[in-house]
């Protein structure tokens, strides 16, 4: 009985863990939501806090080291703070930058903002990678 209770536990511990979120895992669910440029406009707006990178290829996100939030406004303006200190604003829209996938243009150039956009869940990665730049991860907050 003892060794059963002990298989539950560390049964249902183990398929209650979420494990962390690698970039395959990133592409797998945005690609299975089909968002075309109207979801993912509507999806990105709201305020957004930097949670995690990958850099240069690498499949595997470290967390953050910076306080940064942007805000996409419905308007099409945008704002990338740290530590509550605006350090970029300006105008955004969705262009096409990678065969049928979304990017940024933005009038005012930040580097967490560039290359593909990602949505999974409550979450947007903006992956440069694959042009030698980095990979970053906001979390939708309130």
């Amino acid at each position: 009985m003892k060794y059963l209770i002990f298989f539950l536990l560390v049964c249902s511990l183990s398929f209650s863990c979420k494990k962390d979120m690698d970039l395959d895992s990133f592409w797998s669910c945005n690609s299975a939501q089909n968002l075309d440029s109207t979801a993912i406009s509507n999806k990105i707006q709201g305020p957004w806090k930097w949670i995690k990178q990958a850099c240069c290829g690498d499949s595997k996100f470290k967390p953050a080291d910076k306080n940064i939030k942007v805000i996409f406004n419905p308007n099409s303006t945008f704002t990338v703070s740290e530590n509550s200190t605006i350090v970029t604003q300006g105008n955004w829209r969705l262009v096409i930058v990678d065969a049928t996938m979304w990017g940024l243009d933005l009038s005012s150039s930040n580097s967490y903002l560039y290359g593909r956009i990602l949505f999974c869940d409550n979450k947007v990665l903006f992956n440069d990678s694959h042009l030698d730049g980095g990979d970053f991860v906001f979390e939708k907050t309130n």
